[in-house]
């Protein structure tokens, strides 16, 4: 008896999944000829969910690559596997597997292999934790996203200042032109215009006028079907529609030089709206926007110059002003609309769109780095903006982090190539300032001094010593000849429990050093031999071996005391021979 066979195995649902996201974009995917349906049922049923506003996939991009990584990995295990796996099937060797495939095929500073696996990570993690029904050992697999490296790419890094020049000068000749052509030149030409099917369509003017009864949508074909071909080419609808509705060039311009100059992230300008611009006040305004990654807070703002056309709120105004024509027609409140070819209105950029725009941008207008042409990635802008804002603000980040947290602004933004010298001059100010807080000593006018005698337990925040050490230091009983020392078995330009290496008036660059009144004499002395030498050493060598020291002297220590305690120091100094080198102006010009 034959066993009768099922010729058709039954389609598992949600193999196809059609979505329309808020902003009216909608999205197909079709896994119904896939293999590993059962799998794929799963997948797409929680992928499906995840497009609920603040689930996760905000956008027929992202739910496009999701889709893609998950139709890879059954194709993959199909090639691997004789049966149809169910979800409580999975093992870590088919994902681990995958990744192995996945690098195998792709170079190894590709980050399409993680990108691939933390999809599929992320989509049964949320399945997990809704249904369960993974193994155990699966479970404990996704406890991590990858086995390998997220892959040796290099970092996006902001645009050189020549470049940034270069891209702020062509845009802002393609928005002149815009300017000057959708709202004088395309108006002038408008109202000489008549219609064609009386005047005549040998007239740019009366062929613009039609152009304009269509709304836009009269095409050339139109034209050279009543006209013919010839005449249909030297007035061609094509070529003058742009005198009435903006092109995708033009707002690219627009789009461009508003990312460099707001910092705002580039999809989240794409999909900005023509009532965006909130709350203007004193030069400023806020601009409303949507940024989809930031689940359950989408909707922010961000405040920008406003007033002239080179600030960002200038550059929205604009436009606002350009764009008016073509969503008086379609009635979108997408703010970036135009006119594609043959009379098509488009009411947005795509992210393709927008790379092909770019490549397009940087070839006509020639943008070189060194000779070489400009590869121009709007991805980039935002890390260009952000490094500019570092740079002025010193590194501050309470200027820095707008739209982040501190650490992605600083693992993100601020740990860039082009901010490295920023980075290293900053440590090397650091070490500096250390450098310089321990070759200086501390000084203790008379007053500080009886307060320590008085009140020891003041050291600490005086000296930096404990109380028991304030009457070793003060007594002479740690004096070296022209300071105290806090300890001269730790000196900072010596070993840890050895002897202060250095010379006798390298106490005066020293912070173990401790200056009182009492060491005055000594220290004019000193200078006085400083001086002496001067006169008798190379200028180059005296500086090298005498400049620093006498600039603590003349602006660090004697500063301290008042002028009769120098005079003091001074008549005690010259007990044995005259003082003749001293500057007068330790001395009030005496």
């Amino acid at each position: 008896m034959e066993q009768a066979v099922d010729p058709t195995p039954p389609t598992l649902g949600l193999l196809k999944i059609e979505v329309t996201f808020p902003d009216n974009r909608a999205a197909v995917v079709d896994w119904t000829r896939e293999p590993q349906q059962r799998l794929l049922r799963a997948l797409g049923a929680e992928l499906a969910a995840s497009c609920a506003v603040g689930q996760g996939t905000g956008s027929p991009h992202t739910l496009r690559n999701r889709a893609r990584s998950c139709r890879e990995w059954a194709r993959w295990i199909a090639s691997t596997e004789h049966a149809e796996l169910r979800l409580g099937d999975l093992l870590p060797r088919h994902l681990d597997g995958f990744e192995s495939h996945l690098r195998e095929r792709h170079p190894e500073s590709s980050r399409t292999p993680y990108a691939r696996i933390a999809d599929i990570v992320w989509i049964l993690r949320r399945l997990s934790d809704k249904e369960g029904g993974l193994s155990a050992a699966m479970v404990r697999r996704l406890a991590h996203t990858s086995a390998g490296p997220v892959g040796s790419y290099a970092p996006r890094d902001a645009y050189s200042p020549d470049i940034v020049e270069q891209l702020r000068a062509a845009a802002r000749s393609d928005i002149d032109h815009a300017v000057r052509r959708l709202t004088m030149e395309g108006p002038t030409l408008l109202a000489q215009g008549r219609e064609p099917r009386a005047a005549g369509w040998s007239s740019d003017a009366n062929v613009l006028w039609e152009i304009h009864r269509s709304q836009g949508q009269f095409t050339r074909q139109e034209l050279a079907a009543r006209v013919g071909r010839a005449l249909a080419d030297e007035h061609s609808p094509g070529r003058l529609a742009p005198l009435l509705y903006p092109t995708s060039r033009d707002l690219f311009a627009l789009l461009l030089l508003f990312c460099l100059e707001s910092g705002m992230e580039l999809e989240a300008v794409r999909e900005l709206t023509s009532d965006c611009l909130k709350n203007p006040n004193r030069g400023y305004v806020q601009v409303e926007y949507l940024k989809r990654r930031r689940h359950g807070q989408e909707w922010n703002t961000i405040r920008v110059r406003d007033g002239s056309s080179n600030s960002p709120g200038g550059l929205l105004r604009l436009a606002l002003r350009l764009t008016a024509s073509v969503r008086e027609i379609t009635g979108s409140s997408a703010l970036w609309q135009f006119r594609m070819k043959e009379g098509v209105l488009a009411t947005g950029f795509s992210a393709s769109a927008v790379a092909h725009l770019a490549r397009s941008f940087a070839s006509t207008h020639g943008l070189s780095d060194e000779g070489r042409p400009v590869e121009l990635r709007l991805s980039r802008l935002r890390k260009t903006y952000k490094a500019a804002v570092y740079k002025v603000t010193g590194g501050r980040m309470s200027a820095f982090v707008q739209g982040h947290s501190p650490d992605v602004a600083a693992a993100h933004y601020a740990n860039i190539p082009s901010l490295r010298d920023l980075h290293e001059q900053a440590v090397a100010d650091g070490l500096q300032d250390a450098l310089d807080e321990a070759r200086t000593p501390s000084v203790l006018t008379p007053k500080e001094e009886e307060l320590l005698i008085q009140a020891p337990s003041e050291a600490p925040q005086l000296l930096g010593v404990a109380p028991q050490e304030v009457e070793l230091l003060l007594s002479g009983e740690s004096d070296l000849w022209l300071s105290s020392c806090r300890n001269f078995f730790d000196s900072p330009f010596g070993t840890k429990g050895k002897a202060c290496p250095v010379s006798f008036f390298g106490c005066l660059s020293c912070g173990n050093a401790v200056i009182t009144r009492r060491k005055l004499p000594a220290i004019l002395a000193f200078l006085n031999h400083i001086e002496t030498e001067r006169a008798r050493t190379p200028e180059v060598e005296w500086t090298a071996r005498f400049g620093g020291v006498r600039q603590q002297i003349l602006h660090l220590i004697l500063p301290r005391f008042s002028e009769s305690d120098v005079l003091n120091a001074k008549a005690v100094a010259e007990s044995t021979e005259p003082l003749l080198f001293l500057p007068s102006s330790l001395f009030g010009g005496h």
